[in-house]
């Protein structure tokens, strides 16, 4: 088996902004009302978590004191800084030291383009719920996206950097938003994703189904979905997608059921139950979430009235050991056989242009033989 792929993701951001309540919520199941007898982290926490079996995450979770932001950026600084692949940085939209706080984020985005230049950044505007009531058109969010953007742009016009990029959300550990924040964090890092875009959507084309999406088991985050990319406007979706109507779902299903799942999980364990999937037969739809890898679930929608349940679970089933091979490699020098033969699955692998050299799952069914 090769080696896993680790990408190495500094959360930073001033003490209080929620940064480490935001980490218990996403990765270690808390709910928004157990965070609240979290401290402070002290210095650098650093955590793995595994996605699909080949992508690990090295998480340094980086206190806000502004002792330690101090030494990140003197003593630390090439350490801290050093091969990032993503920087989530945390602001409190409820703070009373903007100006401070923009200022300390201005030296973090410096430091990092001058150590990692390609990295990516999220920049997560917390604690949304505290403001939203009185400031329903978010004004005070967009403004202070423009301000962050326009620092972003500054830095990147300094350092006459090319790669890497930066986009905003509004996030509170209350609702749905952080999952899809960092649904869109974790997107970007997965190995191979246009190729496992590719077979979600060909199974979904075999299932007659709407939409095909995988879930990483532990957090259930998205990981991807068959074809249109992840928040796409409605004008960028599929035949299929306009064909059976998922311009009219609604745009935060996915992190809803994030949300909602979790939940469940954690009332399943309390009463001593596992939590194994769900199916249902409605009047307009048919939805099946079942295991896909030891990693993943995949969801299954169907608005065909055609397809029964037993249909969506047998071709899980037939799929489950193709995807658990593919999601084990980190890097892949030639296609598999399903990509060779179907047209429809536009995704090119370098150097794979020799016929004659055998397909990767070839090789893997000749040494089961």
């Amino acid at each position: 088996m090769p080696n896993s792929a680790k990408r190495k993701v500094l959360l930073m951001g001033k003490s209080g902004s929620g940064k480490t309540s935001m980490r218990s919520v996403i990765f270690q199941n808390y709910s928004a009302r157990d965070t609240r007898r979290l401290g402070a982290t002290i210095d650098v926490e650093q955590s793995a978590v595994r996605f699909l079996g080949s992508l690990v995450l090295n998480l340094w979770d980086c206190g806000g004191q502004n002792a330690f932001v101090d030494n990140y950026l003197t003593a630390q600084k090439d350490t801290i800084f050093a091969n990032v692949a993503v920087l989530i940085y945390v602001f409190d939209i409820t703070t009373t030291e903007w100006e401070n706080d923009l200022r300390y984020f201005d030296e973090i985005l410096t430091a990092l383009r001058e150590n990692s230049s390609d990295a990516g950044v999220w920049v997560l505007i917390n604690k949304m719920d505290l403001v939203d009531k009185e400031d329903p058109k978010r004004k005070k969010f967009e403004e202070r996206k423009t301000e962050i953007i326009g620092v972003d742009e500054r830095i990147r016009k300094e350092q006459d950097v090319v790669d890497g990029s930066l986009q905003c959300f509004p996030t509170s550990i209350w609702d749905e938003s952080l999952y899809k924040a960092w649904s869109s964090v974790i997107h970007t890092l997965i190995p191979n994703i246009g190729l496992i875009t590719s077979h979600l959507t060909f199974l979904r084309d075999l299932c007659l189904a709407t939409e095909a999406v995988v879930f990483e088991a532990e957090t259930f985050l998205v990981i991807a979905k068959s074809g249109s990319p992840l928040d796409s406007p409605v004008s960028d979706m599929d035949e299929r997608e306009k064909e059976y109507g998922a311009q009219a779902l609604d745009r935060k299903r996915f992190e809803k059921i994030s949300e909602t799942i979790k939940s469940f999980r954690k009332t399943c364990q309390r009463t001593g139950e596992a939590f194994m999937g769900f199916e249902a037969k409605f009047d307009d739809c048919t939805v099946v979430l079942e295991p896909l890898t030891t990693n993943t679930f995949i969801l299954i929608v169907a608005a065909d009235p055609r397809v029964e349940i037993a249909l969506l679970q047998y071709n899980i089933y037939n799929a489950q050991p193709h995807m658990a091979d593919f999601a084990r490699r980190t890097m892949l020098d030639r296609k598999c056989n399903l990509c060779r033969e179907t047209k429809e699955l536009k995704y090119d692998v370098k150097g794979d242009d020799d016929p004659n050299v055998p397909a990767w799952d070839d090789v893997v069914f000749d040494a089961k033989k």
